[in-house]
């Protein structure tokens, strides 16, 4: 231990003696170890660290599996049959849904827009959470006809009743309706995220709805695994397909995966890539500092020279070595975890609204030992060539030619060119992977999503259920609310609709007329279903191919009709014309939810790419929202808020207020939320691309910027090693011109070599980026060109002032120095 001790205070003299380069060793490594710990910040959060729920690893998320994916929602019956027969593997099994159905609070001061979750008796106990104040829900509660209770967040607790103590047993008004308070959940507590209060589906036993629209989590018993749960709810499926053919589908199998993939998933190739990034920076890093501690070495021959012929053997030279690095890498490293906990509250703010919340992000003991373990890694990879390259040098050699020329030998100037093409090489694969982001997000932003989005604004309402709940009430509802807002100066049209495009909608099966054969799945088709107003289409000026669009006679009583998209028409109908062809909504397969009798379809309209702009237009089916039946619009509205859509001649930024008034004219009572434009609803839909280009943009210049040091710093040493030899060329005749080729020669040498290493790299990355480059080709010739020759540019700046030193130095003063 004392040993170590006078190692590690001999260590701290010499990082202080040789202060300037450490200075920029320190920099390097704080901002490589920075980056590194508040990428592994989020994905610890999100994908390591348990979630915030008593022996989390028991949840999961059952869903419906095939194969070729999971279906994360679930219908009425098999969720029924799931909990009855799920008892041996399951300690609780509950339902929840994550559309975020709106509630309107009245009566606390004014109305206010509630975010809601509506879920089975369950759900607390599964999740091992009771509420901090009054009880949860009771499994007789939750029956057609129960009483309506609701259980409230710790924040709305606080923030519409004072944090009364007697809020339990208080009655307050949900969409127009009483509720009854039993209990408010501990602080901190929101799954899903954003919800304010949890109330009950109240699902009939008897129920045969077939629409899936809410999720499933459940608990496993101790003991049981995945496999095990997912043999047992087969069977239950075996049960109900047997029973009732139609409620399951034959590809259809039970999916039982934990609840950490359900929610944080979809991220993970995203994380990872960033990590493998942020690694990438880190090697180039340690790269520049080994090079620098080479360069040091230069002063330190004779020092180490002295030590060995003094006795010291290789090995104790290599200990004392590596302390300093490994010393040198620990500050690095803990300088880059301050620069961490500053730069994630922006990171968390960078966050794209559409992508899972980052909630929990910090710096945590897992966070601690991984960037502690990176920065001994660290000063191990980039101490060891150093000090192993000087701890056995020839004394004799050092005496006779000088600690310069000692160390600037062919091998030590080889070691430090090899580096720096490695360094060029994890760049361009940096450089070429936030091109190829760059480019794809560049040819979302110019993709056509179908409609127009300049001065369109949007709102959101959310509808009490009891009071809109049947078609007649919402459509009358709907067409004086869209007459207000026609009225509106500059409205050229206004319309509502059950959702918005890029936003989360309903799908439904249908059966066409004359192709359906009862029994099987011929004629059956399926469609983004979309109830609308009659000036939709052209609020969003969403054209017309064939056929007619809706007019206002489209009406309860009038003959029903249809509208489908150029998708729906080639899928069900190729080679001739829809129009006039008549099908049924929701037969065969969801009963509860079906039209009574055929509709016609009147018309073919342009393809909108309703399900992002990187996936292609789905097939769509519109009807005229006051020809829905009441089944369909009491789910709509218990379910989604209604959206409003409304397009002006002129700039919309003031329309807000006017649009609220419009609204609250027809129902005072009525709040109206999540106001925006639709160009910005489209832009939010492109976040996830937009934050994965930033970050791994910026790693990207980072990697680039560093390259150029190292580039830099090789190449004046190297001019400073060779002043006595570019003396004598000089002397002999070479001219100023001639000595800068020389090293420009040699520094784009070391480049391409980098190069063609990094450009097979970045090809065998660009596959694993596949996954966030939906649409576009991840080899682009394009990329793979223009990023090397960036790289280039860059490094030609790096070398033209070395290269220039170089021609300017005076041959009689070099010869002279030496």
């Amino acid at each position: 231990m004392t040993t170590f001790l006078a190692d590690l205070r001999y260590s701290g003299r010499v990082l202080w003696k040789h202060r300037g380069v450490n200075a920029v060793a320190l920099i390097t490594l704080a901002l490589a170890i920075g980056a590194n710990t508040a990428i592994f910040s989020v994905y610890n959060a999100l994908l390591v660290r348990a979630l915030p729920f008593p022996d989390s690893g028991a949840l999961v998320q059952v869903a419906r599996g095939y194969p070729d994916g999971v279906g994360d929602s679930v219908a009425v019956p098999k969720f029924l049959r799931w909990r009855e027969g799920s008892g041996a593997v399951f300690q609780n099994i509950a339902a929840y849904d994550t559309l975020g159905s709106g509630f309107n609070l009245i009566g606390a001061g004014s109305p206010d827009r509630l975010t809601g979750t509506r879920v089975s008796a369950d759900f607390f106990r599964t999740l091992g959470i009771s509420p901090m104040v009054g009880r949860d829900f009771d499994r007789r509660e939750d029956l057609p006809g129960g009483p309506k209770v609701v259980v409230i967040s710790h924040g709305l607790w606080a923030r519409q009743f004072g944090a009364r103590g007697d809020i339990v047993g208080r009655a307050i008004r949900l969409n127009d309706e009483p509720y009854t308070v039993v209990g408010v959940m501990p602080d901190g507590f929101r799954f899903p995220e954003r919800a304010d209060l949890w109330t009950l589906f109240q699902f009939d036993p008897a129920s045969r709805d077939r629409a899936n629209y809410f999720d499933v989590l459940a608990r496993l018993r101790p003991g049981i695994s995945m496999a095990q749960a997912r043999s047992v709810l087969n069977v239950v499926l075996e049960r109900l397909d047997k029973e009732d053919p139609e409620a399951v589908d034959e590809r259809e199998t039970a999916s039982v995966l934990p609840l950490r993939d359900h929610l944080y998933g979809s991220m993970r190739p995203a994380l990872l890539i960033l990590l493998t990034s942020v690694g990438f920076v880190l090697l180039i890093a340690c790269v520049n500092v080994a090079n620098l501690e080479l360069a040091l070495a230069t002063e330190r021959e004779h020092e180490i020279a002295l030590k060995s012929a003094l006795g010291a053997s290789t090995r104790v030279i290599v200990r004392q070595l590596l302390i300093e690095n490994v010393l040198l890498a620990i500050v690095g490293g803990a300088a880059g975890v301050v620069l961490a906990s500053w730069t994630l509250p922006a990171l968390v703010a960078l966050a794209p609204a559409n992508a899972p919340p980052l909630t929990g992000v910090g710096i945590d003991r897992t966070v601690l030992l991984f960037s502690t373990g990176l920065a001994l890694c660290a000063g191990l990879l980039f101490g060891l060539v150093p000090a192993w390259g000087i701890a056995r040098p020839s004394l004799d050699s050092v005496l006779r030619e000088g600690a310069r020329r000692a160390t600037g030998g062919r091998g030590g100037a080889r070691m430090r060119g090899l580096l720096v093409s490695a360094e060029v090489a994890l760049a361009l694969m940096l450089t070429t992977g936030a091109a190829l982001l760059i480019k794809h997000l560049a040819s979302l932003q110019r993709t056509d999503p179908g409609f127009a989005v300049e001065n369109v604004l949007t709102l959101k309402l959310s509808l009490p259920e009891a009071k809109y709940g049947r078609t007649e009430a919402l459509a009358q509802f709907s067409e004086q609310v869209e007459q207000r807002l026609s009225r509106l100066p500059g409205v050229t049209a206004a319309a509502m609709t059950l959702s918005l495009p890029l936003e989360l909608g309903p799908d439904l099966p249908f059966s066409i007329e004359g192709k359906y054969v009862p029994g099987t799945e011929k004629g059956v088709g399926s469609a983004q279903y979309r109830s609308i107003g009659p000036e939709y289409f052209e609020a969003l000026r969403i054209a017309i191919r064939s056929g007619r669009l809706f007019t206002p006679s489209d009406r309860a009583g009038a003959l029903p009709v249809a509208i489908v998209n150029e998708t729906a028409a080639r899928r069900y109908w190729p080679g001739t014309s829809p129009v006039g062809q008549r099908l049924t909504v929701g037969q065969p397969l969801m009963r509860d939810l079906a039209d009574s009798s055929p509709r016609e379809i009147v018309g073919v309209v342009r393809d909108v790419r309703e399900q992002g702009l990187e996936a292609e237009a789905p097939a769509i089916l519109y009807i005229p929202l006051a020809q829905q039946n009441d089944a369909l619009t009491a789910l709509g509205v218990r379910l989604l808020p209604l959206s409003v859509v409304l397009r002006s001649t002129a700039s919309i930024d003031n329309f807000a207020q006017s649009a609220r008034a419009a609204v609250w004219s027809v129902d005072p009572t009525q709040p109206v939320s999540d106001v925006r434009s639709m160009q910005e609803i489209v832009s939010r839909s492109l976040g996830s691309n937009r934050f994965n280009t930033l970050l791994l943009g910026l790693l990207a210049g980072l990697a680039l910027l560093l390259s150029a040091v190292g580039l830099y710093g090789v190449l004046a040493h190297l001019v400073t090693q060779r002043t006595r030899e570019i003396g004598v060329r000089m002397a002999l005749g070479a001219s100023a011109r001639a000595v800068l080729g020389l090293f420009l020669r040699q520094g784009l040498m070391l480049v391409g070599i980098g190069i063609v290493a990094g450009t097979l790299g970045a090809a065998a990355l660009s596959s694993l980026m596949s996954s966030l480059l939906t649409g576009s080709n991840p080899r682009d010739p394009l990329v793979f060109v223009i990023a090397p020759v960036v790289l280039v540019l860059v490094a030609l700046i790096a070398i033209a002032r070395p290269a220039a030193r170089a021609a300017r130095i005076d041959p009689v003063r070099a010869l002279r120095a030496d």
